[in-house]
């Protein structure tokens, strides 16, 4: 089928969730009676437009979980591979893998609804049917969005083709360099930073959608994939006075804490009264229970490695905020393992050939820790230990799944603490090293817990080269998130850092993903990446 059909085909799709500007933007409706004469007559058929944009997080499971946060930390060594998808343990992604076709297709049929949305948005506004705030800001989130779709092909495939605007041919472009990408992400980003409103001036209806800020922070990351570091600090100092840094690093990832003061963007999942796989709108249950130990969710396909745990600072908070292991309970107040009915079960009849004692303290209760010392939960070849940022307790939202551990949650994209990070970054590039290390101290003053004790004292960076220093607040900061192995490839030092902390070359060309096979087969004038 030819490209320029498939992208036709999605103006009707577009509704197929709904915002009515006073519910949460997620709700649906029945749109099975919609047919073009009736579409963008009224405003919330323009919500609507702009919801069928959003809804691209949602495209599959795989978009998330494997498009996103397994390129964000399995290349990093971080975090380990233990289910059908080992190769990402010898960066050996083969073409194709088909949850990173899913994720192409998703993010340019997202593309795709923005181009067809960007118009019709300014002709409801020329009819009187939105008002000029209104169009302008749902205009800007198009703008946005499409920005960071853009975003997140390059980051995992470097140059992708360029679709700006709704397809009159059959679509079957070459590649736009990774340069070209990312400047058509500033422009985007751009654009959008003049039409959408400041988090502070939105609604709580309107909490999760696009801000200025947002566009922002990804307009200042886009930079830096430039080299425009001057000009990327430019747009990180609009944020200043914007953004926050949570003071307890625990509670970036809080299920009570969505879109807190640190966010700068998440996806937004919504809740539902039953849990189960499948489910739209709660495909990041995948991420957490991917991520849990068998004892808990029965998978453990994601976890840790113990050099990571390791390589923590004594007195580092961020260490049991992002990862535990044998001995450790989970730092949250709202998450007991012993909770977990799997657990309780093993404790109780024990795990195949494994006895019950395993699971059990020494008073013969279930266990409250991620294994022992003495017998760590190795389930096989894992490390025992596993990143802990996506956990949830069920019953804190009162979602309830067939699995137990299944809970909605938002996933957060963009948080403070990456861009001053990267705003660090950016003045070490332009010969400020005293400024950049200013900016790591904030970051690093949390980490020790020094925003909620001004008494405590936060030791110097044990390495003395700042851009060194910067990449491993990168990866104590960020890492088991959707962002840390993009970061450390923009500093063009990745592959040294990887061999470095891990020992491990990596093979010339696979810090790229590969570009689908099956993309390829359909547009014979895309390139394989090199090296696959």
């Amino acid at each position: 089928m030819k490209k320029r059909h498939i992208i036709g085909s999605f103006l009707l799709g577009l509704l197929l969730t709904v915002n009515t500007g006073c519910e949460d933007f997620l709700d649906q409706k029945d749109t099975s009676g919609i047919n073009e004469n009736s579409l963008f007559l009224k405003p919330e058929d323009g919500y609507s437009l702009v919801t069928g944009v959003y809804s691209t997080f949602h495209f599959s499971v795989d978009y998330m979980l494997k498009g996103i946060w397994f390129t964000a930390n399995f290349p990093t060594q971080d975090f380990h591979n233990d289910g059908s998808d080992t190769f990402w343990n010898t960066y050996e992604v083969p073409t194709d893998f088909d949850a990173l076709n899913t994720f192409w297709v998703g993010n340019y049929i997202g593309i795709s609804r923005a181009n067809a949305a960007i118009p019709i948005l300014q002709r409801m506004k020329d009819n009187g049917v939105l008002s000029e705030k209104e169009a302008n800001t749902l205009i800007g989130e198009c703008y946005f969005l499409r920005g960071v779709f853009y975003y997140y092909l390059a980051v995992d495939f470097g140059g992708v083709p360029l679709e700006l605007e709704t397809v009159k041919d059959e679509g079957l472009h070459p590649r736009n360099s990774q340069d070209e990408v990312f400047a058509s992400v500033v422009s985007d980003m751009n654009i959008a930073a003049g039409l959408l409103p400041w988090k502070a001036e939105q609604g709580s209806a309107d909490r999760g959608r696009a801000t200025r800020e947002a566009a922002l922070a990804y307009q200042g990351d886009a930079l830096m994939w430039l080299k425009q570091y001057k000009e990327a600090v430019e747009v990180f100092n609009q944020l200043d006075s914007k953004c926050q840094l949570e003071e307890n690093f625990l509670n970036i990832h809080e299920i009570a804490n969505r879109n807190g003061k640190e966010s700068i963007f998440e996806v937004q999942f919504t809740e539902y009264g039953s849990m189960n796989w499948g489910a739209f709108g709660v495909n990041n249950h995948w991420i957490s229970s991917f991520g849990m130990p068998v004892a808990i969710s029965g998978f453990a396909y994601a976890y840790a490695d113990k050099k990571m745990y390791d390589s923590f600072e004594n007195g580092d908070l961020r260490r049991h905020a992002t990862v535990i292991g044998p001995g450790d309970e989970h730092p949250s107040p709202l998450i007991d393992l012993q909770d977990y009915p799997k657990l309780k079960d093993f404790a109780t009849k024990g795990n195949g050939n494994i006895p019950a004692s395993f699971y059990q303290d020494e008073e013969g209760n279930v266990l409250n820790t991620c294994g022992t010392v003495e017998n760590p939960w190795l389930d096989g070849t894992r490390s025992g230990y596993y990143g802990v940022k996506y956990w949830r307790n069920p019953e804190v939202c009162g979602t309830r799944g067939a699995g137990w551990f299944m809970s909605p949650d938002n996933i957060m994209m963009m948080r403070y603490a990456q861009v001053l990070l990267s705003k660090a970054e950016c003045l070490y590039r332009l010969n400020d090293s005293n400024g950049a290390m200013a900016i790591v101290q904030k970051v690093r003053d949390r980490a020790f817990g020094k925003l909620q004790n001004s008494a405590v004292e936060v030791p110097a960076p044990a390495n003395t080269d700042v851009l060194k220093v910067i990449m491993d607040e990168y990866r104590h900061e960020l890492t088991g998130e959707t962002s840390l192995w993009f970061l450390l490839r923009r500093t063009g030092e990745h592959a040294n850092y990887i061999k470095e902390k891990y020992g491990i070359t990596i093979p010339t060309g696979k810090d790229l993903m590969p570009i689908p096979q099956t993309q390829i087969g359909l547009n014979q004038n895309l390139k394989q990446n090199p090296g696959y």
